[in-house]
């Protein structure tokens, strides 16, 4: 009985061993795949990692280069839209400036139009008048306050302002510094001067229609320490004294008749006229020199009272309202009788015509506007 049952019970334990080998080989395998899988899992999560850093550090750089691309395009879009626009604001600026210098109905008004467009190019501007070797302040243009206009009627010499004198002597612009020496003390004090500010003084030429180019007026610019566009403020000053220019030849043009009849002398402030109407001779009359010397004499007297309405407007407004324009511009019309007496009162036909075209121009025909002080027609 015994020897039977040896072996099943070998057989059994033969079973139970075999069973508890594919137990251990199992987990063994199942050890070895988890081993695997796990080394699998690692390596594909760094290659995933690589490959989407690759990916978006390629995709980084060729955004900023098209984000980069698409600005510069636009930036440069929008540089040609500003400098068109502003081409477009200063043609239109320039033209409007021309158009006023050219329409100007008065002395004033086209002071206002070139001071006006210069303002637009420099935050300060200053208009100069240039009368017998001295400057007269005439109105200006500025950002901030100046003193300037306590320079009043106040004459200053061309001889002290060095670089108003080489504008006047080349009749070209000049750049220079804002000392004494170069402006005048008068004028450093009055537009505050500095050793390292640069001023820009532009010439309003006129006497190209006569042939005699000569310096009117001279134009002050500064910057306030930005750059300024000499090359525009040139053109403004070459439209202003192309315009004034035009101004003169058409004051002579509108009173070129009056060298066909002799005018007798109206009488201003109380006073006689020196020759009536009736001794003047015809001019057909007269011989060819002193029709011509009638003639130089009617040109002087319109440009000399031209003159004293553009370069002394703010005298010759106070003169008028004041109804004693003789007093308000003593300086100049004493200068301009002399001058007249001493080149055309030669001959016996000879018309004081100095103080028709004051009487007639600066007095608008009222001869008690010239007032009690006026000494009358030269005899």
């Amino acid at each position: 009985m015994e020897f039977e049952q040896a072996p099943q019970q070998a057989q059994g334990l033969f079973e139970a061993e075999r069973r508890m080998a594919q137990e251990q080989i199992a987990a063994a395998w199942q050890l070895h795949v988890e081993a695997m899988q796990d080394q699998m899992e690692r390596g594909w999560r760094e290659h995933v990692e690589r490959a989407l850093e690759d990916r978006f550090a390629s995709l980084e750089v060729s955004f900023e280069q098209e984000l980069e691309a698409r600005v510069a395009a636009r930036v440069a879009e929008e540089h040609e839209r500003a400098i068109g626009g502003a081409l477009r604001m200063f043609s239109e600026r320039l033209n409007q400036t021309a158009r006023r210098l050219e329409h100007a109905e008065s002395s004033d008004a086209w002071a206002a139009a070139l001071l006006d467009g210069a303002f637009a190019v420099a935050p300060c501007v200053v208009l100069f008048s240039v009368v017998g070797g001295e400057l007269q302040y005439e109105d200006h243009r500025s950002m901030g306050e100046l003193p300037v206009r306590e320079l009043g009627d106040r004459r200053i010499q061309v001889a002290e302002a060095a670089a108003f004198g080489g504008v006047i002597e080349s009749l070209d612009a000049v750049i220079a510094m804002a000392t004494p020496g170069e402006i005048s003390p008068e004028l450093v004090e009055a537009l505050g001067g500095a050793e390292e500010k640069r001023v820009c003084l532009l010439p309003i030429i006129v006497g190209q229609s006569e042939g005699k180019r000569r310096v009117a007026a001279v134009l002050y610019a500064e910057g306030g320490g930005e750059s300024v566009d000499i090359n525009l403020l040139e053109v403004i000053a070459a439209l202003a004294g192309t315009t004034l220019d035009c101004r003169h030849a058409a004051q002579r043009s509108a009173t070129s008749a009056q060298a066909g009849a002799m005018l007798s002398i109206v009488p201003a402030g109380g006073g006689s006229a020196a020759r009536p109407a009736a001794a003047s001779p015809a001019w057909n009359d007269l011989p060819r020199d002193e029709q011509e010397l009638h003639a130089r004499a009617q040109r002087f007297a319109r440009v000399r009272v031209a003159e004293m309405r553009l370069y002394q407007a703010q005298a010759v407004r106070k003169g008028r309202e004041q109804g004693n324009l003789y007093a308000a511009l003593r300086g100049e019309m004493d200068r301009g009788r002399a001058q007249f007496k001493h080149e055309f009162m030669t001959i016996p036909t000879m018309v004081d015509y100095f103080h028709l075209e004051v009487v007639r121009t600066l007095a608008n025909e009222e001869a008690a506007l010239m007032g009690e002080d006026y000494p009358g027609p030269l005899a």
